[in-house]
């Protein structure tokens, strides 16, 4: 076996071979733990399916923003699940089409789309939001949108119930840290 004793000489303990594989052992199922954990979070947070599923086709991160003909706003650095989606309105082609980020906020999964604004004029009722960007207007009870100084189109609502006023303190969140740009 190969133990040392600390002594005064030697302050230093080196591991046996047998503490090595247990503490492998504990870090690979440690590893192996947090790995399945986000599924399990992500899973319980809105429940399959999801929401974005209907809206469009899911991929990567980092394909769908590469996708994307305008700059797009990421709501969270972790989103359950990203999509493109088809366009507002107008022929369906890449310089129209849209981004959606399912993500989580305070136990909440929430669905994010944005498209182009292009030449598109967005109305509720008599409010166009398209002359005003910035201002969270309300299109049914617990959704919103607002376009921005960029020409983007934004909508939110919640995967699952919320109330109005939740709805609107999360729009008025990401307005804060830059959904207006």
């Amino acid at each position: 076996m190969n133990r040392t004793v600390p002594t005064a000489d030697n302050r230093s303990m080196r591991p046996t071979p047998t503490i090595v594989a247990l503490l492998a052992a504990v870090a690979l199922s440690a590893t192996a733990g947090c790995a399945k954990k986000p599924d399990a979070v992500r899973a319980a947070a809105s429940g399959p399916p999801m929401l974005i599923d209907d809206r469009g086709v899911t991929m990567p991160l980092e394909q769908a923003v590469t996708l994307a003909r305008f700059r797009v706003f990421l709501p969270a650095t972790d989103p359950l699940a990203v999509a493109v989606i088809p366009p507002l309105g107008g022929a369906d082609n890449d310089d129209r089409r849209g981004s959606a980020f399912e993500y989580e906020r305070a136990e909440r999964a929430l669905l994010l789309s944005e498209w182009p604004r292009r030449e598109n004029r967005i109305a509720f009722g008599e409010r166009d939001i398209t002359t005003d960007p910035c201002v969270v207007v309300h299109y049914a009870p617990n959704a919103v949108a607002w376009t921005t100084h960029g020409g983007v189109v934004m909508t939110l609502q919640p995967d699952g119930s919320s109330s109005s006023s939740a709805i609107e303190a999360e729009a008025r969140r990401l307005l804060a840290a830059g959904a207006c740009r």
